[in-house]
């Protein structure tokens, strides 16, 4: 036994043996503080900073239970070392299972070199699309300037647009005015020179009770101008004729040159309808019956601009009973004055 000690106490593997411990946890340590950054890195691009932040704080509490884990271990260590000055074999033994726990170290740090160099792809990656979404970030800035450079010169011609719509209202306005206030002198001069009209045609024909004045209408009952059935002046409508040409001689200087005024010659019939004879219809012997007036009169120097025949058949009846003096009344040629 004292030989047995003295060989060991020659030998002494305490420093060496400690020494290569401790390297080979610190070596442990670092590889699996490497396995937990890479782990982290990873996680980090996978969940976001609020999904790294939970996990690094889990790796920190894993972390701090390696360290407690890692000092026990130490401890175990320097118990087998102690142990060791026992045994060479058990040394032996030591050296092996440490070997293999290399080993495996070694085959987990080659592990992690490979999820590092994944992670190393997958971030580079993601900068190409952070890359591409910039470009496309800064061409979309680029046309949104543009649209609201468009739409500033779009609001700039819409002002002006407004600002011209008010002057052509103001001027559309004042035209109106103007033009109503035009209208309406013409009217008063039209309805002065028609009064004086029918007025002085009204002494003209005083004793004939089947011409008169009615409102603003001058009438002539048919049977004055035309026999029954027929659309050719009598010689007495011929007559009449004449005179209201003659009074319309005697006012046509009193007519402002700016007023178009047109006599219009109304045929009216009665109901009845026609059978027979010339005119198939009360249409065509209203129509030629004011045209034959029309005509008349314009052979008198009435200008033909200054007329107008119309056609008015039996629907218009000043009395709409169903009788022989009713129709008697219907049948008739009205003129009257307008304005074109």
């Amino acid at each position: 036994m004292p030989r047995r000690r003295e060989s060991l106490s020659e030998f002494n593997i305490w420093p060496a043996f400690t020494d290569a411990l401790g390297g080979l946890v610190m070596v442990l340590i670092f590889l699996i503080t490497m396995f937990v950054i890479s782990e982290v890195l990873i996680g980090r691009e996978m969940l976001g900073k609020e999904s790294a932040i939970t996990q690094l704080q889990r790796i920190v509490e894993h972390l701090e239970g390696l360290a407690g884990d890692a000092e026990k271990e130490a401890a175990r260590l320097r118990g087998q070392v102690e142990n060791l000055e026992s045994t060479v074999d058990e040394r032996d033994d030591l050296l092996r299972q440490l070997r293999d726990e290399l080993t495996a170290v070694q085959a987990a740090r080659a592990a992690l070199d490979a999820d590092k160099r994944k992670a190393e792809q997958t971030t580079t990656s993601v900068q190409e699309q952070a890359a591409l979404l910039s470009v496309r970030a800064e061409r979309l800035s680029a046309e949104l300037a543009r649209l609201n450079r468009a739409l500033a010169a779009s609001e700039q011609e819409l002002a002006q647009r407004d600002a011209l719509i008010v002057e052509q209202k103001d001027r559309i306005e004042a035209l109106d005015s103007a033009l109503k206030k035009r209208l309406l002198e013409r009217v008063e001069k039209l309805e002065k020179y028609a009064s004086d009209f029918f007025g002085r045609l009204r002494e003209v024909f005083a004793n004939n009770p089947d011409i008169k004045v009615v409102g603003d209408r001058f009438v002539f009952q048919s049977e004055v101008l035309f026999g029954s059935g027929e659309a050719t002046l009598s010689a007495n409508g011929q007559g009449d004729l004449d005179k209201f040409a003659m009074v319309y001689q005697q006012l046509v200087t009193q007519l402002p040159p700016d007023l178009p005024v047109i006599i219009e010659i109304q045929g009216h019939t009665d109901r009845v309808p026609m059978r027979g004879g010339r005119f198939p219809s009360n249409w065509e012997l209203s129509t030629a019956r004011a045209q034959e007036v029309v005509n008349y009169l314009i052979r008198q120097g009435i200008p033909p601009q200054r007329l107008a025949a119309v056609g008015m058949a039996e629907y218009h009846p000043i009395d709409p009973a169903d009788t022989p003096e009713a129709y008697r009344r219907n049948r008739r040629i009205e003129l009257k004055i307008t304005s074109r």
